[in-house]
């Protein structure tokens, strides 16, 4: 595989990226029959097949390779929420597959089924590369393919899976119907904890301690990307029974990916997909939503230590009261938001409705700015180890692995 190139290539794609990993083992690929990314599900089969997970993490995509044809499919886990026109964005790219790839470069539409994709072909030392782009519910979707030097058109490999790529229209994922000067709810950014090396490291220690001579840690991981989080911490223990002394293994294994509007009024919308590998201890996802108002030094302070890592109490932060901003409701954590409970070797998820904290009119808004003040909706998405086969292995990572999106109250 041309890890070099792919490795390059995709790096230069990523809008942003948010990607720490220690590896200490190489763990071990689930087999799938579809590949999703947010609304984009991508149904393969033989030739393809699916590359080892370290390498998805490492390269941000799901990855396909069809060995005897040469060809290497990437599907990138960025997805870019459209903030200009659509054909402004596809103009951009054109521009920008020319000034990377010279003369050699080629533009070109290819239409499979309803959905439009504009191809840029490049030519690369080792063969010719394409970068495949097409926009859904305002959000830009990228494909990457590699294929030998002498493909100026895309293979009929890779023309069979586009046919059958398909995009989920869910009344979860669209913008609210509201006036054009009405106010929302306008998500403005996504928080992941940091998970830095030595991060990981202390997160996992007190498993190593408790394993000691009688077990042994064989890997750990830890990533975040725009549509969600993927972790694994695996290793074993020897158990001693009547007769003899077992190898007995254990693992947390898996990924959550989340889709929220990007405007919201009332409610917030949108979907979890929870994949675990097989044998995988049981996992389950859930979300809170907070209301966070104060001065904003102190609301820009608490939305730090939150990417710093430090687990905050929200509940007492979303009771907390400051003069001229609007009472908060005590979040239920008993069980009224949706949570989503994993299943070993399945991938299983929900679509959700939940309560933001109501809008403001104007005339409050601009008291609380007058007053140096800032509110937010804070959507939190949590992990929670919910097996006890495995003595609790890997609790303390899994539960490190969450994500605060961040909501501001905007005009249309």
């Amino acid at each position: 595989m041309k890890s070099d190139e792919l490795t390059g290539w995709l790096r230069c794609l990523a809008v942003s990226r948010r990607l720490w990993m220690v590896t200490l083992i190489i763990a071990v690929q689930a087999d799938a029959a579809e590949l999703h990314v947010q609304a984009l599900s991508l149904p393969y089969a033989s030739p393809w097949q699916r590359a080892a997970p370290e390498q998805e993490v490492e390269d941000d995509a799901l990855l396909l390779d069809a060995a005897e044809a040469g060809l290497q499919l990437a599907l990138m886990r960025q997805v870019r929420n459209l903030q200009t026109q659509t054909e402004t964005y596809f103009a951009r790219l054109t521009k920008s597959c020319q000034a990377r790839h010279g003369d050699n470069a080629q533009t070109f539409w290819h239409e499979a089924g309803t959905r439009n994709w504009l191809v840029c072909r490049g030519q690369l030392r080792e063969g010719s590369v394409f970068h495949l782009s097409t926009v859904f519910a305002e959000r830009a979707y990228s494909l990457v393919l590699f294929a030998p030097a002498k493909a100026e058109q895309l293979p009929g490999l890779v023309l069979d899976l586009l046919a059958n790529v398909r995009f989920e229209s869910s009344p979860a994922l669209q913008r609210p119907d509201t006036k054009p000067d009405a106010p929302v709810w306008m998500h403005t950014r996504t928080l992941f904890p940091q998970a830095g090396a030595d991060v990981l490291a202390e997160l996992v220690r007190s498993d190593l301690s408790r394993l000691g001579d009688d077990g042994m840690l064989t890997g750990y991981g830890l990533a975040f990307d725009i549509a969600g989080m993927t972790w694994f911490i695996e290793g074993y223990q020897w158990k001693a029974d009547a007769s003899q002394v077992r190898k007995v293994a254990w693992k947390q294994d898996g990924r959550l990916e989340f889709d929220l509007a990007s405007a919201l009024d009332a409610t917030v919308n949108g979907q979890l997909r929870l994949t675990l590998a097989e044998d995988a201890a049981r996992v389950s996802a859930g979300l809170s939503v907070w209301q966070l108002c104060g001065p904003a030094a102190h609301i820009a302070d608490v939305l730090e230590q939150l990417q710093s890592g430090e687990r905050m109490s929200l509940s007492k932060l979303n009771l907390a009261h400051f003069a001229g901003c609007p009472e908060a409701e005590v979040a239920d954590a008993s069980g009224a938001l949706p949570v989503l409970r994993g299943e070993s070797g399945n991938t299983v998820q929900i679509g959700f409705t939940a309560s933001m904290p109501p809008l403001l009119d104007a005339r409050q808004l601009e008291s609380l700015r007058q007053a140096g003040m800032s509110r937010i909706g804070l959507v939190e998405i949590a992990l929670h180890a919910d097996d006890a086969r495995h003595a609790g292995f890997g609790d303390r990572l899994v539960e490190h692995a969450r994500a605060y999106v961040v909501y501001e109250q905007k005009a249309r």
